[in-house]
This record gives C-alpha cells, sequence and structure tokens, in this order.
C-alpha cells in the first residue's frame, strides 16, 4: 500500500505524465494499470486458509478498482472530446430525413449526435471487457458426429441393438430434433449444450467474431449466419460514388431482430440458446435467467437499452422498404425495458441476493456515478459522510477520482472536492508527509494555507526535516511564508493558553502566579510553543515576524513565571 501511495502522488504531480495532467483520462490509465498489477500480484500464489481468503478478497478489491479506473477513462476522455467539437457546425448536419444513406451511415451519424447514446455504447463495452472469465468449449469437426454414427449402425444392427436407437433422429439436419420430435445421441446433445453456451458467452464479452468463427469451425455456419443479421446495411457506393467495396450488412435487420425474438420466446430451445437471440434482439426477459453477477444484470439491461434507442434513432426515411414483422407481435418482451442508465441501475439495486450485496459495495457505487454522469452528487454525499472510520481506500480513490473528473473539464462541487482531499491528506499525515503539499496544492487558494499550517504545526520532527517540507510546500506552488506565519502563530497560542491579561487583576495574585526555578524542566505543550517559532526561521524575510512572535510568547511564559521557559 505504501508504495502505491507514493505512485498516485506522482500521477498528482505530473511526474507519471510527462508534466501534463490537463486530461484527467490519462491519469485515471496510469491508476488503471497500478491496481491492475497490484491485482496481479495478490493473486499470484494465492494461500489456503485465512491467509488465502484475505488474498483474493484483496484481488477482488484491487480488480474492482481497476476496473473503475478504466470506466473514468473511458467516458471523461469522450465527455471531454465531446465538448471540444461541441462548436463544430458538423455536429448541427443531421442525416435522419436523407433516405439515400444506408444504415451503417445513419447509425454512424445517431452516435456522433446523441453523446449519451455514445456513452451507454461505451459503457457496454466496459462491462463486456470486464466480465468474468469463462472456459469456452473446444472445437469439434462433425456436425452430430455420434448422432450420425448412430444412424449408420441401425442399417446393419441387429433388431437389440436397434431398441436403444429408436428415439434418434434419422436425419442429420439443424431442424431435424424438432421436424421429427426426436432426440439427438447424448454426447452431440452435451456438446450442443456447452457450444450454446460459450456462443452467449462470446456475445455477453463483445466477441461476435469469436462466436461466428467457432460455429464456422464446429460445422455449425448456420449459427454464424443466424448472428451476422445483426450488421448494418452499409452500399459503399451510396457513400462515395468511387467506391469498388461490396454491399455488405443486413437490409432487414428489422425482421431479422423480430426472428431473433421469436427464437428466444420458444421455450422449447436451450436456456443458453434463447440467452443468445435475445441478447442480440435487445431483449432481457431471456438474458436475466443466465445471469449471475452484478455485471451480468446490468449489460443485460444496458444493451437492451442501446437496441431500443438505436431502433428509435432510425426510424425515418430509408432507401428500401423494409419487410413487414407483423407476424411476431406474440413475441413481445414481457418486462418493461429501462429507458436510461439511471433506471438500469435502479433495477438492478432492486434485486435479491448477491447481486444486491454487490451493487451496495462503495466501489460499485461509484462505478453507477461515473456511468450515469453524476459524479458531481456522488462527492457531496461522500464528503458528507465521511468519518474517521471511512475507509482509507475510498477515501483515497475518490480524492484522485475528483481530481481526474475536474481535470477533465467537468463541474465539482469545490468544498466537497476540498473536504475528501483533506480527508486524504489526514491520512497522508501519519506516515506519507513527504507527499502532502502535492495534494494542498489541488485545493483552492485560500484554503492552501489554512491545510498546510495546520498539517505542519503538529508535526514533532527535526528541523532539517520542517524545511523539506517547506522545500516541498514550495516546489507546488504553496505561498510558504504565509503557511510559515499561520503555523507559528497557532502554534505559539495554543488553546490552554491563559490570557495575557494583568494578572494584578486578580483578587489573589498569589493564585495565578508562581515563579518556576530555571532549573526546572519544561512542559511538552511549551516546548511545542518554542519550537512552533522555527517556521518563521526559514527565510529572512520572515525575521521580523519571528522576532514579533517571540516577544509575545516570552511575555506570556513571563506573565505566567514560567522563566525557565522564558530563556530557553
Amino acid at each position: 500500500m505504501t508504495e502505491l501511495v507514493a505512485e498516485f502522488a506522482l500521477v498528482v504531480e505530473g511526474r507519471e505524465l510527462g508534466g501534463d495532467v490537463s486530461r484527467g483520462a490519462s491519469a485515471a490509465r496510469v491508476y488503471k494499470q497500478l491496481t491492475k498489477q497490484r491485482s496481479a500480484n495478490a493473486t499470484s500464489g494465492v494461500l489456503f486458509g485465512a491467509e488465502g481468503a484475505q488474498q483474493r478478497h484483496d484481488g477482488k478489491w484491487w480488480q474492482s478498482e481497476s476496473d473503475t479506473w478504466d470506466l473514468l477513462a473511458r467516458l471523461y476522455e469522450q465527455r471531454q472530446q465531446r465538448r471540444d467539437v461541441a462548436m463544430d457546425d458538423n455536429m448541427d448536419a443531421s442525416t435522419d430525413d436523407d433516405a439515400t444513406l444506408s444504415d451503417f451511415v445513419r447509425a454512424q451519424d445517431l452516435l456522433e449526435r446523441d453523446g449519451q447514446l455514445a456513452e451507454y455504447v461505451e459503457v457496454r463495452r466496459w462491462l463486456e471487457d470486464t466480465a468474468r472469465e469463462f472456459q469456452p468449449v473446444e472445437t469439434r469437426k462433425g456436425y452430430l458426429f455420434y448422432t450420425r454414427r448412430s444412424i449408420r449402425t441401425q442399417d446393419t444392427a441387429d433388431s437389440n441393438a436397434m431398441s436403444d436407437t429408436t428415439q434418434l433422429v434419422t436425419d442429420i439436419d439443424p431442424d431435424a430434433s424438432s421436424r421429427q420430435r426426436r432426440d439427438i445421441a447424448i454426447e452431440d446433445h452435451e456438446y450442443t449444450t456447452s457450444l450454446l453456451r460459450t456462443l452467449f458467452e462470446y456475445v455477453r464479452r463483445g466477441r461476435m467474431s469469436d462466436a461466428m468463427a467457432l460455429c464456422v469451425e464446429s460445422d455449425e455456419p448456420w449459427r454464424a449466419a443466424s448472428m451476422k443479421g445483426g450488421l448494418f446495411w452499409r452500399d459503399p457506393q451510396l457513400e462515395d460514388a468511387e467506391s469498388t467495396d461490396r454491399v455488405g450488412g443486413n437490409i432487414n435487420r428489422n425482421l431479422w431482430k423480430h426472428a431473433c425474438a421469436a427464437l428466444a420466446h420458444d421455450t422449447g430451445n436451450d436456456s443458453y440458446e434463447r440467452a443468445l437471440y435475445a441478447a442480440l434482439s435487445g431483449r432481457v426477459d431471456e438474458v436475466l435467467t443466465v445471469c449471475v453477477t452484478w455485471n451480468d444484470f446490468v449489460w443485460a439491461h444496458v444493451n437492451a437499452v442501446i437496441e431500443m434507442r438505436m431502433d428509435h434513432g432510425l426510424r425515418g426515411a430509408c432507401v428500401y422498404e423494409q419487410a413487414p414483422a407483423t407476424s411476431f407481435a406474440h413475441v413481445q418482451s414481457r418486462r418493461t425495458c429501462a429507458t436510461d442508465m439511471a433506471q438500469v441501475f435502479d433495477i438492478v439495486e432492486s434485486l435479491d441476493g448477491c447481486v444486491q450485496n454487490e451493487a451496495r459495495d462503495p466501489l460499485r457505487r461509484l462505478q453507477r456515478a461515473l456511468a450515469t454522469n453524476a459524479f458531481a452528487e456522488y462527492v457531496e454525499e461522500f464528503a458528507q459522510a465521511l468519518s474517521p472510520e471511512t475507509d482509507v481506500r475510498m477515501v483515497r480513490v475518490v480524492a484522485h477520482a475528483s481530481l481526474c473528473v475536474r481535470q477533465s473539464g467537468a463541474e465539482l462541487p469545490e468544498p466537497a472536492v476540498s473536504a475528501v482531499l483533506e480527508a486524504y491528506v489526514d491520512r497522508l499525515a501519519r506516515d506519507h508527509d513527504e507527499l502532502v503539499a502535492a495534494y494542498v496544492a489541488q485545493m483552492p487558494t485560500e484554503r492552501q494555507t489554512h491545510v498546510y499550517a495546520q498539517f505542519v504545526q503538529m508535526l514533532n520532527v527535526s528541523r532539517d526535516h520542517r524545511m523539506q517540507l517547506l522545500q516541498r510546500a514550495e516546489r507546488h506552488g504553496l505561498d510558504t511564508h504565509a503557511v510559515c506565519r499561520a503555523a507559528t502563530s497557532a502554534g505559539v497560542q495554543p488553546d490552554d493558553l491563559l490570557d495575557s491579561s494583568d494578572p494584578s487583576d486578580s483578587s489573589d495574585p498569589s493564585d495565578q502566579f508562581e515563579l518556576s526555578e530555571p532549573s526546572e524542566p519544561i512542559t511538552n505543550t511549551e516546548q511545542r510553543q518554542v519550537r512552533a517559532l522555527e517556521w518563521t526561521t526559514s527565510s529572512s524575510h520572515l525575521y521580523p515576524y519571528a522576532l514579533a512572535q517571540a516577544c509575545t510568547l516570552s511575555r506570556h511564559f513571563l506573565l505566567r513565571g514560567r522563566t525557565n521557559a522564558a530563556t530557553v
């Protein structure tokens, strides 16, 4: 943890980014790599027992934090780019009513114009890239190999052998089982089940090309063809008259989606086959039946929202007449689809069991805030809930996330950001006082002097170390003279110091004044007060102020009869 804190500080100082931290996404990517390495270290050589459980827990935290930095980098880089081109005249151009353009071009234009939809697509990619690992099925040549072999043996086997295979299909084609209402060989059934699960897991992770390649390599190319129907129709010659590229995609994509929905709706199909085609068509009903983790459930709903908004955005003028899909009215989804990202997370958080518990995880809450563009509200809530018991890891994450978001150009509530940074500085002061200046420099100017003076005033370190801390503060642009004056002023006048009024005002002066012996040692409080003057000896410009404070402190000591402290 110590090394990580120092590495994060280097990024804040700009050293890890070549001095350029104008883009918060760049810093977030560095944080992602740092925490990803921590996750790999934590899970390598995992032990057994309680220590092994702690290792796995730590590895899960670091992986989740790395995913959080990845999400932040993706979204805020996109938001920054969108702000950069917000005034571009080309952004005002729309292709909605241009009937000569293909679906592919219109979809690209929709993503450029609809920033929110583009963010949803990026969140889906993030959910796909951060999905849990799985073991794909192996490639097997020969469609229904064992069923085919059983059919061949029926012609030569005796009647007893034939009785064991009479329930098998007699034809080898994809529709034979449903047409004849017979089974395929158990070995083929097991492989088909594993294949369908692998295909869904590939689609779940955005690996459509891998899914189609597996179908072809397993001698089931029709499955690849059925999945390829989701590609948007594209005619390069409509985009460029001189283009020689071939026409591609599906000109009747909407009809294809209805056909996929029908396959998903059919209860006679395998659960993963139904989930596969439900995901391709933007349904959630069947996908949710195979979801396990928070990540899975969020992906299912986000995917449905994207497909719904894409369909709505592509309605209108078209160069061709689409095929009717009225015969698929019976396969409408039973669930009400979410319409935005906030509703997606609300639905997932309302689920029971381990998914709801995972949704309450602090990093999951932060991921929701980033995905819904509600980080400003999140920081305010986090700052209000700060306490000594707040997990120091979350304080570190939110502090650095606030800096990244602010560097990307987004507006954040400054008091809340300062509160989080001050909480992190308070943690750093215990073991990493040399890093404090880098974070104090990120606060508003009016807070920098107070916070850093409060920090150095409480230190009980050597004079050389104090001067080093002042040098670090100066390197980060802090007003060190103001810091020294504030630290000395607060140090020489602690709360327990008696008022400097004339002791003769007391009715019984002997009760207020007792002369100490010169050899009597001074108290710890007096030692701290005297040492507070060291801050004003760091520069000759502060000597007049140092002399004034020394005189004031000596007067206080003498009025209390502490001649031993006054002569130190």
